[in-house]
This record gives structure tokens, sequence and C-alpha cells, in this order.
């Protein structure tokens, strides 16, 4: 039967034995959004220095690749990653003992890493791509412009058409006609955003982790690398073009 989640439920995430529905408390999917939108906090703050060290490296390291091929290697960097934490939240839920409570607060703790890394991988991209992450808020939104895909792009075109109209380029391009206030108004917008689609998404991917043992680490993986692959299309819509050399 279909595993189904509930956002009615009134006690304690728990698996039931009779219709086989997993049953989410929204306390605790709210509890995961809140660890996640905290996350996020602490992935934007981090220093472009560091962002731009470690993509530097790369093209140290690999001196004949070109941005396309350097961009590869980050792709592949940051679908390992979350496919090795994924495997790693659907075992534990599974294990016996544990319970599934404290497998939706692996699983919790797993999504928030799997956050900063996509985090750090839409802003190597974005130093791969020449846009601008010197300033915080500018490192926010183009995180979460990535992170909600056409919605956010949508929202960003909005307001740009109250600024004025902008053909042709992309929404992080777009970002540079924000300044420090209406930026930060746009994060605010970007960030109920983000929560919403996230506490959607992440209810559905708690429901394949929290299969039995070995199911469950198998479409942990699929869920992770699924929700990779998107944040590696939506980098490619959302940022600037790659350089050509």
């Amino acid at each position: 039967m279909e595993k189904r989640v509930s956002n009615n439920a009134t006690g304690p995430a728990n698996p039931t034995n009779s219709d086989n529905v997993y049953e989410i408390n929204p306390e605790e999917a709210n509890r995961v959004t809140n660890a996640l939108l905290d996350g996020l906090d602490k992935a934007v703050a981090a220093q472009s220095g560091v962002i731009k060290k470690y993509v530097d490296g790369l093209r140290k390291r690999n001196p004949e690749s070109n941005p396309a091929q350097i961009q590869a290697i980050l792709d592949k960097h940051l679908l390992n990653l979350v496919s090795g934490t994924g495997a790693a939240a659907g075992a534990s839920a599974a294990v016996p003992g544990v319970g599934t409570i404290a497998g939706i607060a692996a699983i919790a703790a797993e999504s928030v890493v799997f956050l900063e890394a996509a985090s750090w991988y839409v802003l190597s991209s974005a130093y791969l791509r020449g846009d601008n992450i010197e300033d915080e808020e500018r490192r926010r939104a183009l995180v979460l412009l990535v992170l909600t895909g056409s919605k956010g792009s949508a929202l960003v075109d909005t307001l740009v058409g109250d600024m004025g109209t902008v053909k042709g380029v992309t929404s992080a391009a777009t970002l540079s006609r924000f300044t420090g206030p209406t930026l930060s108004g746009l994060n605010g917008r970007l960030t109920k955003l983000f929560a919403k689609q996230v506490t959607k998404r992440l209810k559905w991917a708690w429901v394949s982790k929290l299969m039995p043992m070995g199911i469950g680490a198998v479409l942990g993986t699929s869920a992770n690398r699924k929700l990779a692959k998107k944040v590696i299309e939506h980098a490619g819509e959302q940022l600037s073009p790659l350089p050509t050399s």
C-alpha cells in the first residue's frame, strides 16, 4: 500500500500498523523547518574567501579544465556527499529499537547537512560563474533563488518589474539591481517560500527513509540524489552562464 503523510496528526510521528499511514506531527515538521533555516543562516554566513579558496583550489588542481569541467566536479561532489548522508539516515531510521521519532530526528539532522552542502554548492557555482558573493544578503538571495526554483525566479521578476524591465538576464544577475533594504525584503519573501516548499518535500522524503532496513537506505539515497539534481538544475537556470574559459 502506498505510504501517505498526514498533516493533521495530533500525536508524535508514528507509522500505524492498521493502514500503513505515516503520521507526522506538524510541530515536528515545523521544528525541522526552523532547523533548516538556522542551517541556512550558518551556510550564508560563511566568509566568501573560504568559498573562493575552495573553487580556486579546484582550478589549480585541474589546470587543463575549463569552467564547465570544474562545474562538473562541483556537481559530482554534491551528489556524492548527499547520497552518503541520505543512505545513513535511511538506515539509522530503520534500525530495530531506534523508533520512528528518533529516526525522524536523524533525518532532520541529515536534512540540515544537505542544506549546508547545497548552499556551499550554490555559492561555489556562483563564484565560478562570476556572480557576486561578497555580501551576506546577496549570498542568501543566491541560495534561496536556486532552492526555490521557478517560483523564486517569478518572485524576483515581479519585483524587478516594479523597478524597470530587464530582459535576457538571469535571476542572479538581476540581484545587482536590489539595494540593501530591497534585497532584505526579497530575502524575507524568498525565505517564506522556501520554508513552505521544503516542509512539503521533506515530509515525502521522510516517508521513503522510514521504511524497513535496506529499502529505507536505498530510498534515502534516491530521495537525496533527486533533490540534489534539482539543485544542480536550478543552479544552471538561475545563476549566470558559465564562462567559456
